[in-house]
Parts: structure tokens; C-alpha cells; sequence
């Protein structure tokens, strides 16, 4: 291998630094110049000719998958989808998945999609797409190739994610990305292996990192771009596992095809216990390079007794609609009104964000899983780790009545020059509403040009939560639990009771999404209205910093 070019720092965030003024050309021959770079071992690496079928891979995205996948505001024309489809390919040929040696993910996929489905312009995805390309690191050439008889052998090798983007392309275009799905992923043989042998653990890699293998797969199903999907399984291949995220019995060879009928426990309510449970109080902090692994040791076993609870239909479309809107309001309340802390001050924390973000792909994956088992297994599997994220980073407690009283202002205002309605104006010239009829409207054309790529996934996923559920009144929430279909004492039955009503669980209504995404656009910064950007919160809700 190349030696790392000295001035190379492999312990920094952004080892690589371009001119953000001279633009990035796509190169001649296709990917993959060198990891470890310097501009004078690039001239002497022979690169691989440009993939022939680029074409297939990248085009215009196709319709949604599932009525419940998100869907696509009016703006893209053929300008915007032309800038797409070449920002896109020039990053799968161009880029490592890694943009660092500590495996921080490359986003820019994330961020040219999601503000191409709000409605950007061709020149605002350009620009998006250069903040990423100044720090990218360049691709690396495998050492050699991945086949069927040596697809377990180089998993977590970041060395060979080119060669597994090879074989994941190949496959998902001779096979669908359903096929693929099923077999690299969520079958036994991807995860399990005989007694003494290391465990592939693929489900498990697929949920690490913050959930990003996850994320980058999903945008791939829901756009219909193998580019992007395959991107997302060779990522998930170059990622470390943690086999005891997940547990052995929910695999298919162990559960067949469980027929579970009717939600007799929601997600909300098993939340509402875990606010509730002593075992997961004062949370001592953990170094945020290891959220996920210390999480599974200090608490995985309680917090699978919890996951264990949890029932839902899989047998139906609608009862898996249901699941997904369970999971999605969990992760929506555990991000948004977990960081509330006042009128003053919101903790918009970079991990519990990506629980809303990554939520967002659920039905657009599960529409791609035709077994019950897989779709339980892959239900509860994301649950465990949405939930071992939350504890993990202090389990801050959702006061929804307290973030109700304190949000109430936010529904109808924005910052920014206002308008001067003329008379005769709805419903009234000097009103609010008059300004700000609908405010997602301003909101969503400030997330479009804010530079930060993680912003736009999230008002996305919050805009499409208040799209399906916004209609939801106060009260719904605690008929999604049925005491006749569950076997409970009545102790039990009073416990659940007293954990929601400490929640404020009764409180909670569709009007959530539009004050989680106001709060969030004010943490980050209102940029189009005049506000300097600013950032996510990392040091999370800890037991000592409460102190």
C-alpha cells in the first residue's frame, strides 16, 4: 500500500482539505484513486475502467414504494434531476464511503436526495454537493475482489468496500434489491454461522454506526437507485458488529412466520415504562465513539426485556403501517421532546436525531420484506437499537405537557422580514395566520438551503410524520394499548397507567412534528431569515452534568 502522504492526519476529523473554488472534476477512468492520499502517490495508481453500466445505477428516481414512504413537494424539473443523477454518480465513483479513518460516513447522497424530494433547484444541489466534495476522502482499490466464497471473509476491512460495492451492484442488478435484501441481510446465513465460528452478524452491521448503513440503504429503496442501495450494503459489509444487539431467537430458522394479531402493548407505552424504570437511572457517561457497544453491555438485557413486550400485526398492511407509526412517534419524542428543557433551551442531540432520521426508511424497507418473521425481526431489531441509543445518551425524559405549554408560540411564527397582507386578507390583515398561514411552507424553504445535510433529513422526516399523522387528537395514543388482550395482573395494568400518565402520554397530538421542527430550525439557525448557522448538540443528557 501506498505510504500515507505525511502531512496526513488519520486521527482528524477532516484529513482532507480542498478549495472549495476549484471545482471537482469527474475523473476520465472510474473510481477509486487511493485511501490514503497524497497528491504524489495518485499520479503512479492505476484506477479501473468507469463502470459501464453507470447508467442503471443513477437515473431518475422512481415513484415511492409504499403509500407510507414519503413523498416528493413540487420543484424537480429536468434541470434539478440532471444535476442529481451526475452529483450522485460522480460521488459513487469519486468517493470512499468514509470520509475519514474513523469511519465518519459520507453523507452527500443523504443531503442531495432529501433536498431534491423538498424541491431544489439545480444550482442549490450543486452547491449542496461542493460543501461535501472539499473534505471526501478518495476511494481505494481493493486488495482483490469479493465472491459468494469469500463474502464473510473481509467484513469490517474498510480496505474492500470498492470490491463489495462491485459485488453488491452486480447482485442487486441480476437479482432486486428485495432478493438482496433478504439473503445479505436479514437471513440466518448472513448473521449466523456454526458454533465457534465468527458470526457475520450483517443485521447487526446494518444497524451500527449510528444507524447510517441503514439510512444510506433506505434512500436507495425508496429513490429505486441501485447505485445508492448497493453503496449502503457495502457499507454495511465494512462495518464493525455487535452480535448481541440482536437476538438469536428472531431470526427466521428460529421463529418461522409468527402470527401476532393486534397491538396489545404500543411502542409508547413500553417508552413511557423504560422514562419510568429505576434500573436506568443516573446514566454515567460514554464516550460517544462507543454509544452503541457500552449501551448493549450496561443495558442490553433490560432493555430486551422491554423489546420482548412489544406486540404488533405483521400479517397485514395495515397492521404493519401501524408498527411503523409507533416506532416513528417513539423516535420523534425521544429526539424532540426528550431535548426540550425549556422555552430557552432545546438539546438537539446528533445521536437521538438520527433515531428520527433513520425512522423515516422503515416502511419504504419493510415494503422490500415479504416474510412475517423478517419483518419481525427487523422490527424489533430496530427498536433494540433506537432504544439502546436513547438510554445510552442519558435517557432524557420527555415531559410532553411541559413541552406542549412551552411550544404553543411556535406553531404560527417565523423569524425573518414579514410581509404586509392587504385588506381582505385570511382570516385577518394584522393576524398570524395572515404571515404565516402554513409554516411548514417557510420552514421547508429554509431547510432546502441550509448547508448542514443532517437538517434536511430531519424536517423531512418530521414534515412527512405531520403529513400522516398530523390529525392525531389528544388521547389517541392511549388507545394504541388494549389492557383485554394482554395477560397482566392488575399491578401491571397500574404500573403501565402511572408510566403514561408521568409521560403526559394523553397530551400528545399531531401538532408534535411542527413544534419538534420548529426547535430544531431555531437550534440550527434560521440562514435564509438572516441567522448564522449553528449545530447539533454532542455531550448528551448525563447524570453528572445534571449534577
Amino acid at each position: 500500500m501506498t505510504e500515507v502522504s505525511p502531512e496526513l492526519d488519520q486521527t482528524a476529523n477532516y484529513p482532507f482539505h480542498r478549495d472549495p473554488e476549484i471545482p471537482v472534476v469527474v475523473p476520465l477512468c472510474g473510481a477509486h484513486g487511493i485511501g490514503p492520499y497524497s497528491p504524489e502517490a495518485a499520479a503512479t495508481i492505476k484506477v479501473p475502467p468507469k463502470p459501464p453500466h453507470i447508467e442503471q445505477l443513477f437515473h431518475v428516481p422512481k415513484p415511492p414504494p409504499s403509500a407510507i414512504s414519503p413523498q416528493r413537494l413540487p420543484g424537480a424539473d429536468p434541470e434539478s434531476t440532471a444535476t442529481l443523477i451526475r452529483t450522485l454518480s460522480h460521488n459513487h465513483i469519486t468517493w470512499h464511503i468514509f470520509f475519514n479513518y474513523k469511519h465518519f460516513h459520507n453523507h452527500a447522497p443523504h443531503h442531495l436526495l432529501a433536498i431534491w424530494a423538498l424541491g431544489a433547484s439545480g444550482p442549490v444541489i450543486e452547491a449542496a454537493y461542493a460543501t461535501h466534495c472539499v473534505y471526501q476522502r478518495p476511494a481505494l482499490e481493493s486488495p482483490g475482489h469479493i465472491t459468494q466464497d469469500n463474502l464473510h471473509k473481509h467484513l469490517n476491512d474498510e480496505r474492500y468496500y470498492s470490491a463489495y460495492l462491485k459485488f453488491f451492484t452486480a447482485e442487486l442488478l441480476k437479482r432486486g434489491f428485495s432478493e438482496c435484501l433478504a439473503e445479505y441481510v436479514l437471513s440466518p446465513a448472513a448473521n449466523c454461522t456454526r458454533d465457534g465460528e465468527e458470526q457475520p452478524a450483517m443485521l447487526s452491521r446494518f444497524l451500527m454506526g449510528v444507524l447510517h448503513p441503514f439510512i444510506h440503504t433506505g434512500y436507495g429503496a425508496e429513490f429505486g437507485l441501485t447505485g445508492v442501495s448497493a453503496e449502503g450494503l457495502a457499507m454495511t459489509a465494512v462495518h464493525a458488529s455487535n452480535p448481541d444487539l440482536i437476538d438469536r431467537n428472531w431470526f427466521p430458522d428460529v421463529v418461522s412466520e409468527p402470527d401476532v394479531k393486534g397491538s396489545t402493548r404500543s411502542a409508547l407505552t413500553i417508552l413511557s415504562l423504560i422514562v419510568c424504570d429505576p434500573r436506568l437511572s443516573n446514566i454515567k457517561r460514554i464516550d460517544s465513539g462507543n454509544v452503541l457497544n457500552e449501551g448493549v453491555k450496561r443495558f442490553g438485557a433490560i432493555i430486551r426485556e422491554y423489546v420482548e413486550m412489544w406486540k404488533f400485526d405483521i400479517s397485514s398492511e395495515a397492521g404493519l403501517a401501524d408498527a411503523v407509526e409507533e416506532l416513528s412517534w417513539v423516535n420523534s419524542l425521544i429526539y424532540g421532546v426528550g431535548g426540550y428543557v425549556s422555552e430557552q433551551r432545546f438539546i438537539a442531540d446528533f445521536f437521538l436525531m438520527h433515531l428520527l432520521t433513520s425512522s423515516l426508511f422503515l416502511p419504504t424497507l419493510l415494503a422490500h420484506v415479504s416474510k412475517y418473521s423478517s419483518r419481525r425481526l427487523l422490527l424489533l431489531s430496530y427498536f433494540t437499537t433506537s432504544l439502546v441509543y436513547y438510554v445510552a445518551r442519558g435517557r432524557p425524559r420527555p415531559d410532553i405537557r411541559a413541552f406542549y405549554q412551552g411550544t404553543q408560540h411556535l406553531l404560527h411564527k417565523v423569524p425573518g422580514t414579514h410581509t404586509s397582507p392587504a385588506p381582505g386578507t385570511l382570516p385577518d390583515p394584522s393576524s398570524d395566520l395572515a404571515q404565516t398561514p402554513n409554516t411548514w411552507l417557510p420552514l421547508i424553504q429554509d431547510t432546502i438551503v441550509h448547508p448542514n445535510e443532517h437538517l434536511c433529513k430531519a424536517q423531512r422526516a418530521l414534515a412527512h410524520y405531520s403529513t400522516l399523522y398530523g390529525t392525531r387528537p389528544k388521547g389517541w395514543a392511549l388507545e394504541l394499548s388494549r389492557p383485554e388482550g394482554r395477560s397482566l395482573s392488575a399491578a401491571q395494568l397500574a404500573r403501565e397507567d402511572e408510566a403514561e400518565e408521568k409521560v403526559g402520554l394523553k397530551e400528545l397530538d399531531g401538532t408534535v412534528f411542527l413544534r419538534i421542527a420548529m426547535l430544531t430550525q431555531n437550534r440550527l439557525g434560521w440562514m435564509r431569515e438572516g441567522e448564522h448557522e449553528d449545530h447539533w448538540d454532542f455531550n448528551g443528557f448525563y447524570a453528572e452534568d445534571a449534577a
